[in-house]
């Protein structure tokens, strides 16, 4: 539906190039550090601070050695794959009982604020509460990227329209206008723009994190309810 120009981070894991590598271990970090917090804190009853260890030590080290080794697309998603890694890695931690504080491994995340949401939920279900966290900080970053690309091509208004009906309280097309110093069939047209521009970003966003068309496909399928090979 879409011509896709980023390729997999999830291959570029495997890469023998240093800064593919790093790279990809970067996409990956931004959008599944939320959703594996939360599911090492419940599904292991971890503290924070150890489930904040875990995670930077997992993402700077075990990541970064053979990520792809024993993955099989044909037996899983990626984000199945990769939860059952950080399980892994979780109980090796626990057993050679060397958890220690890690000064960053290049993850700078706001674990305070996650810590909020598991403490207001300690009886939800490890696996939903990854899957609903993965969804929707995969929305969010997508969200992000869809500003930084509006407003890297010269449509500041576009990227605010975007935010304005996108929030918790969206205006009338009428106030919006009015408030933009806009017609209302700007706002009509500049936010389908926006909206097009998110559907880009945020399928672009998904192959990165999908090893293959197959993965890919069935993802967008279940995620976005679209059919990336069919024509626009």
């Amino acid at each position: 539906m879409f011509p896709v120009t980023r390729p997999s981070a999830v291959a570029g894991l495997a890469s023998h190039d240093a800064a593919v590598a790093a790279r990809s271990r970067a996409v990956v970090a931004e959008v599944y550090w939320r959703p594996l917090y939360k599911y090492v804190r419940l599904r292991w009853s971890r503290s924070a601070e150890d489930a904040e260890d875990a995670l930077q030590g997992f993402f700077a080290t075990a990541l970064a050695r053979d990520a792809l080794a024993d993955y099989d697309p044909a037996r899983g998603r990626f984000r199945t794959f990769l939860r059952r890694c950080v399980d892994r890695y979780v109980i090796d931690v626990h057993r050679r009982a060397t958890a220690q504080r890690r000064g960053g491994g290049g993850l700078t995340v706001d674990f305070a604020a996650v810590e909020r949401e598991v403490a207001g939920a300690p009886g939800d279900d490890p696996d939903d509460a990854f899957e609903r966290e993965w969804l929707r900080h995969l929305i969010v970053v997508a969200t992000a990227r869809t500003d930084a690309s509006l407003r890297g091509k010269g449509k500041p208004v576009h990227a605010t329209l975007f935010a304005r009906f996108h929030g918790d309280d969206p205006p009338s097309y009428g106030a919006a206008a009015a408030e933009l110093a806009i017609t209302v069939t700007d706002v009509t047209n500049w936010l389908s723009y926006a909206r097009r521009e998110f559907r880009r970003v945020a399928v672009e966003l998904l192959r990165e994190l999908t090893v293959d068309d197959a993965e890919f496909a069935a993802e967008a399928k279940a995620v976005f309810g679209i059919d990336v090979a069919a024509p626009a």
